[in-house]
């Protein structure tokens, strides 16, 4: 059975993209840069996690557990003021400077949306359904949209 799913696979995807149809796929890195991880994390990233590396790179430590439909984007649009300061178009996606580093230990909630350039400290906790703009501590829990600091852990 398993050489008949890696003999289809490939038919499958090209299927959903001329349907429109998403296929969840485990560490699926959607941008030009790469998904850094430790060997076997993988394991423990549910399927219908979005990573966009579209700005920079994900690095993700050891000992990280994610809920379901967690986002981590490293693709930002400029606002209006960013705009005028660069001197790039409204709207412009940046190519590089967003990185988004998840150190060891560290729990995103389910349907968390963390946007780079961010660190998350190790042993963090990020509350379900919030909205991670600026760097978490390490070991502190944060909630809310955008997200603040709700707790420090001893």
């Amino acid at each position: 059975m398993n050489w008949f799913i890696r003999a289809t696979k490939p038919l499958v995807q090209r299927l959903a993209r001329a349907y429109d149809i998403r296929l969840e796929r485990p560490l699926y890195a959607t941008g030009q840069h790469p998904i850094l991880f430790p060997k076997g994390a993988e394991r423990g990233i549910p399927k219908s996690c979005v990573f966009n590396t579209r700005s920079g790179a994900i690095t993700i430590g050891t000992n990280v557990v994610f809920g379901e439909d967690v986002q981590l984007l490293t693709g930002k649009h400029l606002s209006i003021e960013e705009a005028e300061v660069t001197g790039l178009p409204l709207h412009h996606v940046p190519e590089s400077g967003r990185d988004i580093v998840v150190m060891d230990g560290v729990y995103i909630g389910t349907m968390a949306i963390v946007v780079g350039p961010v660190t998350i400290g190790e042993h963090a906790v990020v509350g379900a359904g919030a909205v991670v703009t600026s760097d978490v501590p390490a070991r502190t829990f944060v909630a809310g949209v955008p997200a603040k600091v709700i707790r420090h852990f001893g």
